[in-house]
């Protein structure tokens, strides 16, 4: 969405719904799917039906878990899918999660955008490590990822940042790679 009030009224909420803002002043808009699309939802590897509705600030995408898989109150894995634009020069993305969750996997590939690197910071409080991985730079795609397997609490997630490829050649200017 692309309005503020109603980004943070979401997110105040109790629930299971997840809200993703993009600012206007960035050139995109929330209310289409250029700015933001639901691509895959899917429960225990079983792609689920994805609705989308449009209004004038944003759009809703609505999956559903089962209600047989709610009332067993067991794990279950959830995965999804979304493409969204972003400015280059925003140099950031974060992700969220917004319920308690058994591990996590955030995988972001970033070809054909004008992005030389890329790294992922996670802020996951635990002693458990978290993995990290990035296609070779001889592989034509251009992915990062990590893996968490313990539990993830609410208001963690993971930050995105880059260098774009016009500023590699600023002297001095290079992403960091941590080890966590």
């Amino acid at each position: 969405m692309s309005n503020t009030r109603e980004y943070r009224a979401i997110m105040e909420e109790p629930g299971d719904t997840s809200a993703w803002y993009i600012n206007p002043a960035s050139g995109f808009d929330g209310s289409t799917r250029e700015g933001f699309e639901l691509v895959q939802f899917s429960v225990d590897g079983e792609d689920r039906p994805i609705r989308r509705n449009s209004r004038a600030s944003g759009q809703t995408y609505t999956a559903s878990i089962g209600k047989d898989i709610v009332d067993s109150r067991e794990l279950v894995t959830i995965a999804y899918t979304y493409r969204t634009i972003l400015r280059q020069h925003g140099h950031m993305l974060h992700v969220d999660v917004e319920q308690p969750s058994k591990g996590l996997d955030v995988e972001l590939e970033y070809g054909d955008c004008g992005i030389g690197e890329m790294r992922l910071i996670p802020f996951i409080a635990s002693s458990k490590k978290v993995r990290n991985f990035e296609m070779p730079s001889t592989v034509p795609e251009k992915t990062v990822g990590i893996g968490f397997d313990g539990w993830v609490m609410p208001k963690s997630g993971v930050i995105a940042v880059w260098v774009l490829s016009t500023e590699n050649s600023i002297p001095g200017l290079q992403l960091q790679r941590t080890k966590i």
